[in-house]
Order: C-alpha cells, then sequence, then structure tokens
C-alpha cells in the first residue's frame, strides 16, 4: 500500500551537499497524468535519469519508495526439493 503525503510536506534535498546518485527517487503523484517516479529539482520534476518530466506544480502528493525489507521471502523458500 502507498502512504501518499500532501507535497507542502516535501523537503527537497540539498543538491550542492547531496550524491543524487545516492538519493533515492520519490513517487510523485499529479492530477491529469496519474504517478511519476523521479525527484523535484530547481522546480521541476525529474526522473532518476535527470529527464525533465513536467512542472513540479502540477504535482499534489509524493511518497517514499522504499526496498524490499528483510522479511521478503523468495518464492524458492516455498518449493518442495
Amino acid at each position: 500500500m502507498i502512504h501518499w503525503k500532501q507535497i507542502n510536506e516535501y523537503i527537497e534535498p540539498n543538491w550542492e551537499k547531496v550524491n543524487s546518485e545516492k538519493n533515492p527517487a520519490t513517487l510523485f503523484w499529479r492530477g491529469a497524468k496519474g504517478a511519476v517516479f523521479g525527484h523535484i529539482r530547481d522546480g521541476e520534476l525529474f526522473d532518476y535519469k535527470w529527464v525533465y518530466v513536467c512542472d513540479s506544480n502540477k504535482v499534489t502528493h509524493f511518497s517514499e519508495v522504499n526496498g524490499p525489507e528483510s522479511n521478503v521471502v523468495e518464492m524458492s523458500a516455498f518449493r518442495p526439493d
């Protein structure tokens, strides 16, 4: 389940101090076009390769995207030997 937050709660990282390669992308919601995965930088929305996507003023919500947790179980664990 995705937990959306209002866009005004989003805090943009300081891009001069943060290595953008290590900064995880975020899921943003655009009312007219749906979800997009990327970053907001300098008032614009970029995907993980820094391609221009849309005006950030059209983004209404965001959600952090986390990687798999340690409780993920591989399907092979359920296969009989």
